[in-house]
């Protein structure tokens, strides 16, 4: 039953609804479909992608000035992918620059320019089989730096593909 775009129900017993509460102003009445337990959670992600996420981590970011190749994530192995759900970085020294990339030093952001003390948040993404970035199968997660230095921290999984 909708009322004004809101289901209202008072009690739920394996799947069939035993009372509805009864509410003025009810235009439809929609047909209700079992379409699985509502008493328990599923044991796997699920939905589109339904990735296999094997560990969910933190990471420190410390990168140094004008450097190139900076390891922020070590690749992960055979059959599995490092993906990226959230992100803080700050420019520490002065004005410069960041590129997230993989080992193979393929680029995964375009060149970031960040002004001093400056910097931006990835917020956490609200759904592990939408990430932020994903890096190729068994490649380690880098940076490059201009001329500042870089802190923050990274949240990532590593997943199954």
């Amino acid at each position: 039953m909708r009322v004004d775009g809101q289901v209202v129900v008072t009690n739920i017993d394996g799947g069939t609804i035993d009372t509805v509460t009864a509410v003025t102003g009810i235009t439809t009445i929609d047909t209700v479909t079992t379409v699985g337990s509502v008493t328990t959670m599923p044991t796997a992600l699920q939905g589109p992608g339904n990735p296999t996420v094997d560990s969910y981590s933190t990471a420190v970011i410390n990168l140094a000035a004008s450097t190139a190749d900076q390891s922020l994530v070590a690749a992960p192995g055979a059959g599995k992918q490092i993906w990226v759900y959230g992100m803080i970085i700050l420019c520490d020294t002065a004005a410069g620059t960041i590129v997230l990339q993989d080992e193979d030093d393929t680029a995964l952001t375009g060149t970031m320019a960040l002004s001093d003390e400056g910097g931006f948040v990835m917020p956490i993404s609200g759904n592990f089989a939408l990430p932020w970035i994903k890096v190729a199968t068994n490649k380690a997660l880098e940076a490059d730096t201009g001329a500042c230095t870089v802190d923050g921290i990274i949240t990532y999984g590593i997943v199954s593909v």
